[in-house]
């Protein structure tokens, strides 16, 4: 497979499960609604930062890289995933975190101190200074004589949910499901475009609706575009289906914004969990199955036709979401 030219590190077991969702599909009157268990991956707890991070890491790994740097807020899947990673590899590994130190480690911050990575807190800023301060913190190891190397490359991380797309539609066939749909959360971009780079290169067997849970729409297409064509250029091949035919976004689920919960969000935590037993939480995950449920209820995912919601992980953060889900 072309993959196999990219450095990589293997993180975990895959294939992760796709299992039949019968009792939620029942509440939603849908009865072919699948799940695709990326918070089932063997480290850290799972998530889909780990399908990334294998790249990542590989590209880190080929530049003789020695600490690790990825950004991220308190609660960051992705912190917690490299700091996990990390530990596995036996690299040293900072965080930057564009927060005040807690009180309190919790959720994703209390995981990333037992892998032992070392947190720097930077108060509060936007993405674009905190990707400056790291640079900083970059700079100042070098002249350490440290090899650093700072998470984040979003064509490179794609390459991990290129790979989501063939194995979930292999999976599918083995299953003997007719998969129609996909649903995946939008987030920054770098999951989703490489979901959606390898669908069209598989020539569009599903759809793929992507949920948007931190820009609005236009933001969004503009980020998918641009890292699309960056993947374009780093495999060389340019895949026949037009993008535009494989996706449609929706940011009509972002309510107030980033990590701000909707009433459908809350109430879809308690939903899978008492008709299936799996956990979401209330910045990605959540959003991303209503939105689902509620194309399933406009029509727009015929019940006829099976759709699988991609479980993107981030279950340790639901810990520090708890004022959310107490008993009324």
């Amino acid at each position: 497979m072309f993959l196999s030219k990219f450095p990589r590190v293997r993180l975990m077991d895959l294939p992760s499960p796709l299992h039949h969702l019968p009792r939620y599909g029942s509440m939603i009157d849908h009865d072919a609604v699948y799940i695709k268990r990326d918070d089932l991956l063997s480290l850290g707890m799972g998530g889909n930062k780990l399908r990334n991070l294998e790249f990542w890491l590989g590209e880190a790994l080929a530049k003789q890289a020695d600490v690790i740097l990825a950004m991220g807020g308190l609660q960051s899947n992705q912190c917690r995933l490299t700091a996990a990673a990390c530990a596995k590899l036996g690299l040293d590994c900072i965080l930057v975190h564009n927060d005040h130190e807690p009180q309190l480690y919790q959720g994703n911050m209390l995981l990333n101190h037992l892998s032992g990575a070392k947190s720097v807190f930077l108060g509060p800023m936007d993405e674009e200074e905190r990707s400056k301060q790291t640079a900083l913190i970059a700079n100042n190891l070098w002249s350490d004589g440290r090899h650093p190397y700072v998470i984040g490359k979003p064509h490179v991380g794609t390459l991990g949910y290129l790979n989501a797309a063939l194995e979930l539609h292999e999976q599918a066939n083995q299953q003997g499901i007719d998969l129609r749909h996909v649903v995946i959360v939008g987030a920054m971009a770098a999951t989703c475009t490489g979901f959606l780079y390898g669908a069209a290169l598989l020539g569009h067997p599903f759809h793929v609706h992507v949920v948007s849970v931190e820009y609005e729409e236009a933001y969004l297409r503009s980020l998918i575009g641009g890292i699309y064509e960056q993947v374009v250029q780093l495999t060389g091949l340019r895949p026949a289906a037009p993008l535009p035919d494989v996706m449609t976004i929706y940011e009509d689920y972002l309510g107030d914004g980033y990590a701000k919960p909707t009433a459908e969000s809350i109430q879809t935590v308690y939903d899978l969990a008492r008709t299936e037993g799996i956990f979401l939480e209330n910045v990605y995950t959540s959003k991303t199955l209503y939105c689902l449920s509620d194309l399933v209820g406009r029509g727009v995912i015929p019940r006829g036709e099976a759709v699988c919601f991609i479980h993107t992980g981030g279950g340790p953060a639901l810990f520090a979401q708890a004022e959310l889900f107490q008993p009324r």
